[in-house]
């Protein structure tokens, strides 16, 4: 063979290896809140640019409670971002995260929406004049963005009186559908879905609620038992901490820390 073919058939193989990372990448499953995904699909596509590993997103559980369900009974989720700190706790507690490893990554913005342009005032009036017919929530037993609304409800005295007029969602994406289709006029949503960069020709008028109506929407990153011994986990959960990280969760809507 001469020396001219054995320097093709080396080439030939490190190409091989070059445009095919999948042969030693790792994979990162990982699990979040509704309002969490359009900022975190473009995160772990930066992060992939930097990176031979692969991270896969799970979209079959949008609350923190149906994430909590999924950890306790499939096992196959190595980070999670979730809407609040109780659960962060919980599973820290029930032995279910690499230890003291949750942090803050985002705090929430909870806003009064409607796609009427003149319903809904700065104040958030229309609450009290009840000039609506029908209002989304999400469900407050599983979402903290669905306790938030209730506490809101409950400061301005008003959660008994509009019962008859509320509407349980399962998440944020299910509320936004309600009211853009009009099957509801006003809903209770996370501010960064209605950033343009989340949903494009988002319309409407909006009470942004003040921070002091509820408790913090204080979401939390974890890293799972499962990722362990994942050094990609970890790197990728390390990443979420990064300035490039924080500067798309603020360029979404959220505040971070």
């Amino acid at each position: 063979m001469t020396n001219l073919n054995y320097k093709k058939i080396i080439l030939f193989f490190v190409l091989e290896l070059l445009f095919q990372p999948s042969v030693y990448s790792e994979e990162i499953h990982v699990g979040a809140v509704f309002n969490s995904l359009s900022t975190l699909s473009e995160i772990i596509e930066l992060f992939e640019r930097e990176s031979l590993d692969k991270v896969i997103l799970h979209k079959e559980n949008h609350t923190t409670m149906t994430i909590y369900n999924q950890i306790k009974e499939q096992d196959n989720l190595d980070i999670v971002l979730l809407g609040d700190m109780k659960t962060a706790l919980r599973l820290e507690k029930e032995g279910l995260t690499t230890p003291e490893t949750h942090f803050t990554y985002a705090f929430g913005q909870l806003v009064l929406w409607s796609k009427n342009p003149t319903l809904v005032d700065a104040k958030g009036e229309v609450l009290t004049t009840g000039h609506f017919k029908k209002i989304a929530i999400v469900d407050p037993r599983i979402a903290s963005y669905g306790m938030a609304a209730r506490q809101v409800l409950e400061k301005l005295q008003r959660w008994e009186t509009l019962r008859p007029k509320l509407v349980f969602v399962s998440n944020a994406g299910e509320m936004q559908r309600k009211v853009l289709n009009g099957e509801v006029d006003l809903g209770f949503i996370p501010l960064v879905m209605l950033n343009p960069y989340s949903q494009d020709g988002i319309e409407g008028s909006l009470w942004l609620i003040p921070k002091n109506y509820y408790t913090p929407l204080e979401q939390q990153a974890i890293l799972l038992n499962r990722a362990k011994n994942n050094e990609a986990a970890k790197n990728f959960f390390d990443y979420l901490k990064s300035p490039q990280a924080r500067n798309i969760f603020e360029k979404y809507g959220f505040s971070v820390p």
